[in-house]
């Protein structure tokens, strides 16, 4: 038994284990002494079998998140990205069964059989996202515990889009996908990234793009601007409302940038129309870039500056430098080793040859020797 004071909380906590489950529950009690007489009687109906239960209407899921979740999640602290990523897994969960689910009932195994579209990402976007909704629950004492959510196996993004797929893509990408998947060809931005572009921040002058914020504290950062995405940034420049900042502006919703949700759809209908394997997703474009960038500078460390990487591990785990110079390097190492052999060979000969002709004089001289004796 352990009582403990959560931070903020005025109140005692009980902390025990019975049959291998753990119990967390507030005493409701300001004295420890008090606090310990409350939580064995939490102890004692546990052994019986009678779970501590909360007063109160149990929530549901749809409704916690609604009243409670998301709006601490925006009046939070948090960066923009990690807010953008949890209001994500909440629209990803909305979607799915969970939505219908109380709080105080939820279970592992449920949520191991929860299906959401996408790769593995994004259902680990909605599973991180039940992880922090169940902790927050429990710190205010809305629910007794939180289940283990165990979260799905990644494939690691290794697709990139060569010159065949990028030219059988552009067919038939639309607006404006297609702009936003040139910009983070060319410049190694992030889908999202692109998307949220300002015009305030592009800087014609010097050809560069500036990213303000990002996915971690590197993506503060400088990118370059390549002429055929500045052709694309000034076509649009002429037809934007000059009141919008946003260089992607929202149609539905004014003075904000386009969401991610239609880009990826119209990204999964271009994918289908190209007949482009299904492991090439929109971000394999920044892929491409730092690929192609690699294999014409060498240069690891630029990469991962310009990507906004903390570190050069990350960078190493998202690149596929290119292997067509390996054959080269082959035939080389071969042709190496042929003229080494060929010069060892004909060495060896010449040694054998004088070593012949030694021996002939040799057994002529001992001859001729014998010649002389005999006369």
């Amino acid at each position: 038994m352990e009582l403990y004071q959560q931070n903020g909380s005025k109140y005692w906590t009980a902390d025990f284990i019975v049959n291998g489950r753990r119990i967390r529950k507030s005493t409701k009690q300001t004295k420890r002494s008090a606090a310990m007489e409350v939580a064995m009687g939490f102890f004692r109906q546990a052994e019986r079998k009678q779970t501590p239960v909360r007063k109160g209407k149990a929530l549901m899921l749809s409704e916690f998140a609604e009243k409670k979740f998301l709006p601490f999640i925006r009046a939070s602290s948090l960066d923009g990205d990690t807010k953008r990523y949890y209001e994500t897994g909440w629209r990803l969960l909305a979607d799915s069964p969970a939505k219908d689910w109380r709080m105080d009932l939820i279970k592992a195994t449920e949520a191991d059989l929860l299906q959401f579209s996408g790769s593995g990402a994004n259902a680990n976007c909605a599973l991180r996202t039940l992880r922090r909704m169940l902790s927050l629950a429990c710190d205010w004492e809305i629910i007794d515990r939180k289940p283990r959510i165990t979260l799905r196996k990644e494939v690691e993004r290794n697709a990139v889009f060569d010159s065949d797929l990028e030219e059988r893509f552009l067919k038939v990408a639309g607006q404006p996908l297609k702009d936003v998947f040139l910009v983070s060809h060319d410049s190694g931005m992030r889908p999202d990234e692109a998307i949220r572009m300002r015009w305030e921040n592009i800087l014609w002058d010097k050809n560069l793009i500036f990213v303000p914020e990002g996915k971690t504290e590197n993506a503060r950062r400088y990118v370059p601007l390549s002429e055929r995405v500045r052709e694309l940034l000034l076509a649009r420049r002429q037809r934007a409302d000059k009141k919008s900042p946003w260089v992607f502006p929202s149609p539905r919703k004014r003075g904000t940038h386009v969401s991610y949700f239609p880009i990826a759809k119209q990204f999964a209908k271009a994918r289908k129309q190209a007949k482009i394997p299904k492991g090439v997703v929109l971000y394999s474009a920044r892929h491409s870039f730092a690929t192609d960038l690699l294999d014409r500078t060498g240069n690891i460390v630029l990469v991962g500056k310009i990507l906004g990487h903390r570190s050069v591990t990350t960078t190493q785990r998202y690149l596929h430098p290119e292997i067509k110079g390996i054959a080269e390097i082959v035939n080389e190492r071969n042709a190496i080793r042929a003229t080494n052999d060929g010069a060892q060979n004909a060495a060896r000969h010449n040694f054998d040859g004088e070593q012949n002709g030694q021996c002939h004089n040799l057994r002529h001289s001992r001859g001729f020797e014998g010649a002389e004796k005999s006369a």
